[in-house]
């Protein structure tokens, strides 16, 4: 069964803001938009690989992005020139988290967060783990207490497959969908908090992907560890929804789409 990779959904306070910002400087599209008073949007990176998805429900928490650390939690982008990047989304309002630096493999990585305060991670890889095609969106990092246990979960149970593993201390593993179109970078890191996403609404934040068959993903992670959130609905466009947290609490939700918006 294929599960695709699809969105990653924000509670933000001003969506009609935050899909302007990322539309002039990311060169992302808007795929879906709705209107009030929600005023809900998908946006997808330049090569259509992935989406955010940004709305407000005022009825679930914003998270205050601004008071997370940034090695807890973060969205990464792969790039072909960070340093130009880097410029324009200063004098576009972002601040500088982490200035330009070089990992040992040779990659160049740097910190930001965006108007709003959502850390953002921009990459220019030596060696791509995912196709390069402009400013695409290649990660989400987590910090977590058993990253490997973390990891060989979404293996087993998401089709997911180990694209890079590191070393002791902090074991860090980037996993992608079976498609290889958006991954999961998950690390133990001590130095930094690891977040209770038990505590956290599944209404702002969450991760989501395409799959063919619903119920059978339903059955499947909850006999792996996994817990229902919201049973499978029908969305007024006819599209099937389900969402559910894995075992660490992430909220990770599950659609069938009658018209896909990616490939």
């Amino acid at each position: 069964m294929i599960i695709r990779a699809e969105h990653i959904a924000l509670n933000v306070l001003d969506p009609i803001a935050a899909v302007k910002w990322y539309t002039e400087n990311l060169g992302m599209k808007v795929m879906r938009q709705g209107g009030p008073p929600t005023n809900t949007s998908f946006i997808a990176d330049s090569g259509q690989h992935m989406m955010l998805e940004l709305g407000h429900n005022a009825e679930y928490p914003v998270i205050d992005f601004a008071e997370v650390n940034h090695m807890s939690i973060h969205l990464a982008f792969m790039v072909e020139d960070i340093a130009t990047m880097k410029a324009n989304l200063i004098a576009a309002g972002a601040a500088v988290v982490e200035d330009i630096r070089t990992t040992p493999s040779g990659d160049q990585v740097s910190m930001l967060r965006d108007p709003r305060g959502l850390p953002l991670q921009f990459v220019q890889r030596v060696k791509p783990m995912l196709k390069a095609a402009g400013v695409r969106l290649e990660h989400f990092a987590i910090n977590a207490s058993d990253s490997r246990a973390r990891a060989g979960w979404f293996v087993a149970n998401l089709e997911m497959k180990v694209m890079r593993e590191g070393g002791a201390p902090t074991l860090g593993t980037f996993v992608s969908d079976s498609t290889e179109n958006m991954m999961f970078e998950l690390y133990q890191d001590g130095e930094y908090p690891v977040l209770d996403f038990t505590k956290i609404s599944h209404m702002s934040i969450h991760f989501a992907s395409m799959v063919p068959n619903v119920a059978r993903v339903k059955e499947q992670l909850l006999g792996a560890g996994a817990t229902l959130v919201e049973d499978i609905a029908k969305t007024p466009g006819g599209d099937e929804v389900l969402m559910m947290r894995d075992p660490s609490g992430l909220p990770i939700q599950f659609v069938k789409r009658v018209a896909p918006m990616l490939k």
